[in-house]
């Protein structure tokens, strides 16, 4: 017998407190990526090892060429077909032109880019981009993304379990709502906590949110305005 899978999606948007059309950009996304995971919060994609926000260091093997015409040098560049193509036309003159290769290792620092959008609290159970709850032998899944958008950051987080049969609304409310609500709060009080912040001018008390209840064979329909206050508040606790 196939299960039913009941699932609860919240998704709450962030106005950035001073910019209207202001977007977060990949650079400064990876900057973010840091704060978050000094907080717990760790953006990683579904299959990937666990990675570590910051900076890296990054080595490049590079040539440089210098060109030298009777003995005299003219310019440098690190491009060879340019040394060479300058080279190959002095001769063409009659000139006399030699290219000097000095071979050298660079190392530079950057931040490390961001492995996907998917956000893993730290101690919890991770698999293929969701968390695990177990609830007397039953699994609940919590699934928390970060979406970037023009004005605004999104934090999607769904929760989700299966039964064999159709449950009445006390039960499903129990286990997508109530049983995972202290890490949907976590996820919410560690990522609000980071966006706040000056550097990001994220605004993180007057906030648009949209709550769907959805079976994978009925309708979706509406959280209650209970349910979304319950939600927000337990980022408090």
């Amino acid at each position: 017998m196939s299960k039913i899978e009941y699932e609860r999606t919240i998704e709450i948007n962030y106005e950035h407190a001073e910019e209207k059309n202001h977007y977060l950009g990949y650079e400064n996304l990876r900057r973010l990526a840091q704060e978050l995971q000094k907080r717990g919060l760790t953006l990683r994609d579904r299959y990937s090892d666990f990675p570590t926000y910051g900076y890296i260091e990054k080595t490049e093997d590079t040539t440089q060429y210098n060109v030298f015409f009777e003995n005299v040098l003219i310019f440098t560049t690190e491009r060879r077909y340019l040394a060479f193509e300058a080279k190959e036309a002095m001769n063409k003159l009659g000139h006399e032109a030699h290219i000097d290769e000095l071979p050298s290792t660079k190392t530079t620092k950057e931040w490390r880019s961001v492995q996907g959008n998917y956000l893993h609290v730290d101690g919890s159970a991770y698999s293929m981009g969701k968390m695990t709850l177990v609830h007397d032998d039953e699994i609940i899944y919590v699934q928390a993304e970060v979406h970037s958008n023009y004005g605004y950051l999104t934090l999607k987080i769904t929760s989700s379990w299966s039964s064999e049969r159709t449950q009445r609304d006390k039960k499903i409310k129990e286990m997508i709502v109530e049983k995972p609500l202290e890490l949907v709060g976590l996820i919410q009080k560690k990522f609000e906590s980071a966006i706040k912040l000056k550097k990001w001018g994220y605004e993180t008390n007057n906030v648009e949110v949209d709550c769907n209840f959805r079976a994978m064979t009925a309708n979706e329909s509406k959280c209650s305005p209970d349910i979304i206050k319950m939600t927000r508040e337990a980022r408090n606790s």
